[in-house]
């Protein structure tokens, strides 16, 4: 009997060190997350009081989606903007290393995904945005579209499609509710998430009819280098210039807009007329000055509320939708040991002296969202096409 006994004590001796070495990684972890929120916060003293408060709180973490739901839950509690974890798995790591690639000297970043925008709500993670001419387009997935199988397992952000690229995957979504989910095949691709973003705001560009006026769209989704506003100024000045109206989409995706890109509207920006020896007169525009509105809602952020606020103030555009995000701190990331990130608001910024972080920009014309079961429609966008055409002129 003290021979069981005796088994049964180093057992459950063991079993407690192996609980241990499974949960001391996180904890460790959590430790690296407290000391760089103590050391590089951009409130000294909120960042220590932070620190000092949440030391070792990752000890009773359970696995890496428990620990991720922990630690982003702490953070929260600095009521910043630019603050937030990313593990490797998930796919804000992909697109934050693919806008930092340089800072954080990475040779290659890429992601396996189907080209849509997905957001998680309490009904399930639902199709925000279709990439257009992504995986996703080309299998069928819709706006509103919720995403309920991979392969027959419930869909997960991180893991939906891992290792899958290039292979033909079963997914099922349901676009009515309560309606039997229609079966889709979408083949996963591997991209740099910044080059994916660039294609689908160049393929989102159109000239629309809308009140016999002419209405040019481009959804910008991210703005984070020189190559976003490239891409609108090249359309401004060749597939846009005859339209009466534009409609630049702001929302969601990621920020980072130079204060250079109002100059794309600045209405003081010279226009020159060149004349060549063949006496034909050549217009050379660098700025819009047709009627503009801005289509933003809540993920709205950074830089495109800088954009959004400059543009408002100086009467440049409308701004249709709903009121921004208000998420307007200098950010940077780090790399923590195993690779995960942390992005930390390190700067706060000021727009023509005033603070938007924790204020956002209101709109004009307020446009509530309809995503889930949207089945492809966009009351926002429709309206927003609709405002620019009101707003020509004779």
């Amino acid at each position: 009997m003290a021979f069981r006994t005796t088994r049964w004590w180093v057992s459950l001796l063991l079993l407690a060190g192996s609980v241990q070495a499974a949960t001391a990684p996180y904890e460790k972890r959590g430790d690296e997350i407290v000391t760089l929120v103590r050391t590089r916060f951009l409130d000294a003293a909120k960042g220590t009081a932070w620190a000092d408060a949440h030391q070792g709180y990752a000890a009773d973490a359970k696995d890496a989606e428990d620990f991720t739901r922990r630690t982003n839950a702490a953070l929260a509690e600095l009521k910043a903007s630019h603050t937030a974890y990313y593990p490797k798995e998930s796919p804000g790591h992909a697109e934050v290393s693919a806008i930092f690639q340089a800072f954080l000297e990475l040779k290659k970043v890429e992601a396996t995904g189907i080209g849509v925008d997905v957001v998680e709500t309490p009904e399930g993670f639902f199709v925000r945005h279709v990439f257009t001419d992504g995986p996703g387009a080309k299998a069928g997935l819709l706006r509103g579209d919720r995403l309920v199988t991979v392969e027959g397992k419930p869909f997960h952000p991180w893991h939906a499609f891992t290792k899958r690229a290039g292979r033909a995957t079963r997914l099922t979504v349901e676009r009515m509710k309560g309606a039997e989910p229609l079966s889709l095949t979408v083949t996963p691709h591997r991209v740099n998430p910044r080059q994916e973003w660039l294609a689908f705001q160049k393929a989102s560009g159109q000239v629309v009819e809308r009140q016999g006026r002419r209405v040019a769209y481009q959804h910008v989704y991210a703005c984070t280098g020189e190559e976003y506003q490239q891409a609108l100024e090249a359309s401004l000045q060749d597939a846009f210039a005859d339209a009466d109206a534009l409609v630049v989409d702001f929302r969601d995706g990621w920020g980072g807009c130079n204060p250079a890109f109002v100059n794309l509207f600045n209405p003081q920006v010279p226009r020159l007329v060149s004349t060549g020896r063949d006496g034909k007169t050549r217009p050379f525009a660098p700025s819009w000055r047709k009627p503009v509105v801005l289509l933003v809602n809540g993920n709205s952020r950074s830089g495109k509320e800088l954009v959004a606020f400059t543009m408002k103030r100086h009467r440049l555009a409308t701004l249709v939708g709903q009121r921004t995000a208000g998420a307007v701190l200098g950010g940077g990331p780090r790399k923590l040991s195993n690779g995960d990130l942390l992005y930390l608001a390190v700067m706060d910024v000021t727009v023509d002296g005033e603070r938007l972080e924790g204020v956002g920009v209101p709109v004009d014309v307020e446009v509530p969202d309809a995503l889930p079961y949207a089945a492809g429609a966009d009351p926002q966008r429709e309206k927003a096409l609709d405002v620019a055409a009101s707003l020509v002129k004779g």
